[in-house]
């Protein structure tokens, strides 16, 4: 990292492995909606937005997703994340109150 004055660096410590996370080229975007797919070696994030309180009632039966990111990940960096957002969401809970599907 050559210009540390622009990049925030977040240091954390998993399993005695030092994790820097340089936040410095990270866009942000909004998503309501979200899906997974998986092949043998890859996981496939999908992300993208849906606006179905517009329209008629009929025409809100039927939603159509604006798809926007894709993350592709090892099977081993997904499971890393679904521990990750698991406990995240469990602290979440335990401060808020439980999340309704």
């Amino acid at each position: 990292m050559s210009d540390k004055k622009t990049a925030r660096v977040a240091n954390a410590t998993i399993n005695g492995m030092s994790i820097n996370w340089d936040d410095s080229k990270m866009e942000s975007v909004y998503s309501n909606v979200g899906t997974a797919t998986a092949n043998r070696e890859e996981f496939f994030l999908l992300f993208g937005t849906h606006q179905n309180w517009r329209g008629t009632e009929e025409e809100r039966k039927s939603i159509d997703v604006a798809l926007s990111k894709r993350i592709v990940m090892s099977p081993f960096a997904a499971k890393r994340l679904a521990a990750i957002l698991s406990h995240s969401i469990q602290a979440y809970e335990d401060q808020f109150g439980k999340i309704d599907n």
